[in-house]
């Protein structure tokens, strides 16, 4: 009797405590919209509800890779220009964060999307004859926004069977990963699922539910992501963009000490000048005019249309500079280009085309990453983008 009294009070504390756990991290999900929108950890990237909560009528989502993590000390980067602006950025990606992955992110988060628009930015690295390589979707790939994807209503039989057979085929060199997907598949799609399948699911994610909600809250703890603070003044006025222009032209000229390639010295000196001549043509057969990326970014565009979503792809330049030092034929950065245009106009998308500033100085911090004044154009882009549908 002592032994089950003894159970029932560990029981009763341990339930206590978990149930308390819980109750704080809700309330600490709460957080300032620029702080954790400019936040980039995947903790946040899977955590699809978090990702909602923490959106409003004033942010626009922006999909993305690398880029969000290189020129954070610069004025142009949206981390810092939009810092005090009631505009906010909800930035999603890293690196091999590509598009399949945003298909299946955006069909998670379509319903927390207040205004109705996305921005996805265009690595022209995505675009290679592989795609994105199965290693690396398999280390981006997160249960439960694909359970979220699947659940998705608004989303046609095609376009689900496609993300589901895409991300199966990708994760074939992880065994573990494709058998729940596969179970996913069973249950959310009444596939015959058993009744271990059920549960199996129920319980696996209440168990990723409840780690995404510890993890974020004391990840954003460690990174000082700030809390919600309805007193926040924001600017509502359009930033002035002449004067940044002013900074970037400033600061691009000094942290690239005008070197052929008018990126970072830093990063030319280190990465750049002791290879200059190995790289020299190395690149002379690449092409980015075949990929099966282009099917993943039209998945993604569908995923859009379904959901009702307005698109605007921000076509990002090559470094010209750099692509023309390793002989990247321009006849195949231009079929990149036509590419992309003509999905964008296929699917009545926005389109931010930024191709004429290959050789545009400090557009680029090293060979493939926005810096100073890419950044600050692109910003730009996604400001009008974003601020129009407001208007509406």
């Amino acid at each position: 009797m002592k032994r089950v009294t003894a159970f029932l009070i560990a029981f009763i504390l341990f339930s206590g405590t978990v149930l308390g756990i819980h109750t704080l991290i809700d309330k600490k999900a709460h957080f300032d919209p620029h702080s954790f929108g400019s936040w980039i950890s995947s903790y946040k990237f899977f955590a699809t509800e978090e990702i909602k909560e923490n959106m409003n009528e004033n942010t626009i989502l922006t999909l993305g890779s690398s880029e969000f993590r290189h020129g954070k000390k610069m004025a142009s980067h949206p981390a810092n220009l939009f810092k005090d602006n009631a505009l906010n950025m909800m930035m999603v990606g890293a690196g091999y964060y590509q598009s399949l992955f945003h298909a299946v992110e955006l069909s998670a988060l379509s319903d927390g999307v207040k205004n109705k628009k996305v921005v996805l930015i265009l690595s022209p690295q995505w675009f290679t004859k592989e795609g994105v390589l199965a290693p690396a979707y398999a280390s981006r790939f997160s249960d439960e926004t694909f359970v979220a994807m699947l659940q998705n209503k608004k989303l046609s039989q095609k376009t689900k069977d496609y993300m589901i057979q895409r991300s199966k085929a990708l994760l074939s060199g992880d065994p573990q990963t494709k058998e729940r997907v596969e179970r996913y598949e069973r249950v959310f799609l009444n596939k015959n699922p058993s009744f271990y399948d059920q549960q199996y699911v129920r319980f696996y994610r209440g168990f990723l539910a409840e780690k995404s909600k510890v993890g974020i809250a004391a990840a954003a703890a460690v990174k000082g992501v700030e809390p919600y603070n309805p007193k926040k003044r924001v600017q509502s006025k359009e930033p002035d963009w002449a004067a940044y222009n002013a900074i970037a032209r400033k600061e691009g000229q000094k942290g690239s000490k005008d070197n052929p390639f008018y990126v970072a010295n830093r990063v030319y000196r280190k990465n750049i000048l002791p290879k200059l001549d190995k790289t020299k043509n190395s690149s002379r057969n690449a092409s980015y005019a075949e990929s099966p990326e282009y099917d993943d970014l039209r998945c993604f565009l569908n995923v859009c249309r379904e959901t009702g979503i307005q698109p605007m792809l921000v076509l990002m330049p090559v470094n010209g500079y750099w692509y023309d030092h390793i002989g990247f034929p321009k006849t195949e950065r231009n079929a990149y280009y036509k590419n992309i245009r003509k999905l964008a106009a296929e699917y009545g998308a926005d389109l931010a085309d930024f191709a004429k500033d290959e050789y545009t100085r400090y557009f680029f911090l090293d060979k493939v990453h926005l810096g100073w004044k890419g950044w600050l154009d692109i910003n730009e882009s996604i400001y009008r983008f974003a601020t129009e549908a407001q208007a509406k």
